[in-house]
């Protein structure tokens, strides 16, 4: 008899994460052997094993292997690895100092450098603003005010206690109405994956959604499972914003952080 696979703690990191979905897209798949994958896939059983292990991010190749054989979405796990793959990344090495140079001769027509630093700090700020409201950022807000940032929980609570990480992305909408990605409403780019941290400017009410899996058994038992009309504001690095439903984040960042409620409403469908 085969021996079952070690615990994972999905919640430890991105990683980890990955790891559980890729166990959970084998278990949709009805289990079947590593060996029976490796053959049928032409990657080593190691590969395949380890893959699903949480120790490191696999290959490409080994995941494309793995979810082809369990009939899994490729474009979409090709998306998720690539995000886990960002996160993950190391930062780059100190750059040395520079050697000083040489003062060079005042021009009295040269702006002062701060002043030029802050002049392209506001630009910057301004264009990612402009930048928001061009794709459809979702409320009104000053360049300036509270934030929090919260952590990604895109998981589905099934039957009477799993809660499985999804085996679809979270992602942000221009409203805060469910299933945007089939009614025109998704922020395309956006898509998200559990242990992902995200800037939340404000929230608001929208559409009621659940995190439960309403066709299980025992699902109206399931302790983690939560159904929601509460919306974060969620403001990107490049200026882009978009609505988040908090039953896809952390337990214990829900019910608004003590951020301020949005001040326009968007628009409904």
């Amino acid at each position: 008899m085969p021996r079952p696979e070690r615990p994972i703690d999905a919640d430890a990191g991105p990683v980890q994460a990955f790891a559980q979905a890729l166990r959970d897209l084998r278990g949709s798949a009805g289990n079947p052997k590593y060996l029976q994958m490796a053959r049928s896939t032409g990657r080593s059983r190691t590969a395949l094993t380890e893959a699903a292990g949480g120790d490191h991010l696999p290959s490409w190749e080994t995941v494309e292997a793995f979810v082809s054989h369990c009939d899994g979405d490729l474009l979409a796990w090709r998306m998720r690895w690539e995000m886990v793959r960002e996160q993950i990344k190391p930062a780059g090495p100190p750059q040395p100092s520079p050697t000083p140079a040489k003062p060079m001769p005042r021009n009295p027509n040269r702006h002062p450098r701060w002043i030029t630093a802050a002049l392209a700090g506001l630009c910057a700020v301004v264009v990612g603003y402009w930048i928001g409201r061009r794709d459809g950022e979702p409320a009104e807000r000053g360049l300036e005010g509270t934030s929090s940032v919260v952590t990604v929980q895109n998981k589905v609570a099934i039957g009477p206690t799993e809660l499985a990480e999804d085996t679809t992305p979270s992602y942000l909408s221009t409203k805060p109405v469910a299933r945007c990605a089939k009614r025109g409403c998704m922020v395309a780019g956006t898509e998200v994956w559990s242990g992902a941290k995200l800037v939340a400017r404000c929230w608001k009410r929208g559409e009621a959604v659940t995190n439960r899996d309403l066709t299980s058994a025992g699902i109206d038992q399931n302790p983690a499972g939560v159904r929601s009309d509460l919306w974060y504001e969620i403001v990107l690095h490049d200026g882009r914003a978009g609505y988040l439903a908090e039953v896809y984040i952390a337990p214990s960042q829900r019910g608004g952080m003590g951020l301020p409620e949005c001040s326009q409403q968007g628009a409904t469908i």
